[in-house]
């Protein structure tokens, strides 16, 4: 008989349906059957779809019945895990960890792991009181990066760091790629001609993801790149703010912010290099989507970024306008040789430290013992994201 797993998230942004199928496709279907469970949302035919794993389940819980005691969503939780008799239960974000560490108080779950996204998730005094009353030893947590991984085992000093560890955000290759427009098709979706070039951000608009610097960077290499363009793909709050520092640097024909775009990575060819100008962030996703589309990359040094770009690509300190821009114009200075040698080598890192198959050997290497009966192929360890 196939053993049950449980992926529980709070909702089905883009972002976490990518990552939910990187956790469903850890578990052999020859041994396992996976639900992917969203406790908030209507139920999404296009979502189910999306979503690889054989069950998925849309709890649509009001968003008051996850808030202050919870009571009802747990009763909920309660009576599916009961049910189904989880081997492991895997929970996205701190309010999916509380209720179902609330749910395995009465129903025996051998491994829930917990895996948080962002910083700081565990400052709250609350919750770490919370976690010291229900953190059972059959709870693992989990942070994206060493980064996150490090901040939480310093907010949660009182658990032993064994059980505070790291798995990756990583890309299915095999799916990713295949989805990509070629570059010719994206600029003609994008409206940018051939001569173009193109230097591209991907990211809510949002203080956190620092667009005005990489803004104030481009203004100062307009001048002698006068091929240059940029793009930014997303939507956010502080939209108006960047439009009209746009116009006060009078670069409204270089620079274009194209709003929300469903499934964004997909244009990522039409870009000559990628710019991540984050001030914070705890994984930076969107890097993996960039190497898979072999770009060159420059982001910046915060957070677990350096675990991702490890020795590809350019790093450069957060909110320092010149050093950005000087970082812009060697790239723009390249030839394209020089270009797609680089973006060659962000797709190997890739490949080598964020692949599906390393997820695979991470995973399984931190699981206890009692429920390692996938049988995992003995093949060379795969790189380690320095």
């Amino acid at each position: 008989m196939r053993k049950n797993i449980l992926i529980l998230g709070h909702d089905y942004t883009t972002q976490f349906i990518d990552v939910f199928n990187q956790y469903m496709r850890l578990f052999d279907t020859q041994y396992f059957a996976v639900t992917v469970a969203y406790l908030t949302g209507e139920p999404n035919e296009e979502i189910r779809k999306r979503t690889l794993a054989e069950e998925v389940i849309f709890f649509n819980l009001p968003k008051k019945k996850i808030r202050s005691l919870k009571i009802g969503a747990i009763q909920t939780l309660l009576k599916l895990t009961r049910e189904k008799q989880f081997q492991i239960v895997v929970c996205h974000r701190y309010k999916p960890s509380y209720l179902m560490m609330w749910a395995a108080r009465f129903c025996k779950i051998p491994v829930v792991v917990s895996v948080m996204h962002e910083l700081g998730t565990m400052n709250a005094v609350r919750r770490k009181l919370f976690l010291a009353a229900f953190a059972r030893k059959n709870v693992l947590f989990a942070g994206v990066s060493n980064a996150v991984r490090d901040d939480m085992q310093k907010s949660l000093w009182f658990l032993p760091k064994d059980r505070i560890i790291t798995l990756y955000n990583m890309i299915d290759i095999e799916l990713t790629e295949p989805q990509l427009f070629n570059r010719e098709e994206a600029r003609q979706h994008l409206h940018l001609s051939h001569e173009d070039f193109v230097f591209g951000n991907l990211g809510r608009l949002v203080a956190n993801k620092d667009q005005a610097t990489l803004i104030r960077a481009f203004a100062l290499i307009k001048p002698h790149a006068p091929k240059a363009k940029l793009l930014i793909l997303g939507e956010g709050e502080l939209e108006a703010d960047l439009q009209s520092l746009i116009r006060e640097l009078h670069l409204e024909d270089s620079i274009v912010l194209t709003g929300f775009l469903p499934q964004g990575f997909r244009y990522m060819k039409a870009f000559d290099c990628f710019v991540l100008s984050s001030i914070q962030e705890a994984f930076g996703r969107v890097l993996l989507e960039a190497m898979i589309a072999r770009l060159p990359i420059i982001a910046t040094r915060v957070n677990g970024i350096p675990e991702v770009m490890g020795r590809i690509g350019t790093l450069v300190n957060a909110k320092e306008c010149e050093e950005l821009a000087k970082a812009m114009q060697t790239i723009y200075t390249l030839t394209q040789k020089e270009r797609d040698a680089l973006g060659d080598e962000a797709y190997a890192r890739a490949q080598h430290s964020f692949s599906i198959p390393c997820f695979r050997q991470q995973f399984w290497a931190v699981m206890p013992a009692c429920v390692q009966f996938q049988t995992i192929p003995h093949h060379e360890s795969p790189d380690v994201p320095e």
